[in-house]
């Protein structure tokens, strides 16, 4: 399915006007200014990801520009989420050739604007016929811990210290409670 982008930006006293316009022209389909200063870049979106790049990089510059606007068909829609669509899209088809974009987690709104949306596929994992693959946590133990738990004493641990490893099963009679008055040490 095809569907079809158009996105009309300017007049702009950006100093990023002429590049924008430069991009547009060398990226849409087909590009052309409708009033003096104003112009409208049209993006046939199917399963060419070029296409989709194109729409998302016009779209980085001139998104937040007051006079853009961005239509699919006739109706208006946000330039965020057409450019969030165009990138995922473009990322989707390059690498593999198709949307495969897991909708456990729910579908997001620029996943309306794209040509690639599945509906089924979409409702199939959001309710949870296709979950992703169960993740598997492994932690492993050093051999300086390993070996304190089997009760040995790693030989660095000890080497060079004044340690003494016996602690007493209740306080020694001889040891006081410290006060917030003493001074430490």
């Amino acid at each position: 399915m095809e569907r079809l982008f158009t996105v009309e930006f300017g007049p702009s006293r950006s100093k990023r006007f002429g590049k924008a316009v430069d991009e547009a022209r060398r990226l849409a389909r087909e590009c052309s200014e409708v009033e003096p200063g104003k112009h409208q870049a049209r993006f046939l979106l199917g399963t060419d990801f070029a296409a989709y790049t194109g729409l998302a990089r016009l779209l980085e510059r001139v998104r937040q520009w007051r006079a853009t606007e961005v239509c699919e068909a006739a109706e208006p829609v946000s330039a965020y989420h057409a450019k969030e669509m165009a990138w995922c899209a473009s990322s989707q088809l390059k690498s593999y050739g198709a949307c495969r974009f897991r909708f456990v987690y729910g579908v997001f709104p620029r996943c309306s604007l794209c040509p690639l949306f599945d509906a089924e596929r979409a409702i199939r994992d959001v309710l949870g016929e296709n979950p992703p693959a169960a993740m598997v946590i492994e932690i492993r133990l050093g051999p300086a811990l390993r070996a304190l738990l089997l009760g040995e004493v790693s030989p660095h641990l000890v080497e060079g210290s004044d340690l003494d490893l016996e602690v007493p099963d209740f306080v020694p009679e001889g040891w006081a409670d410290p006060r917030g008055d003493e001074p430490a040490g």
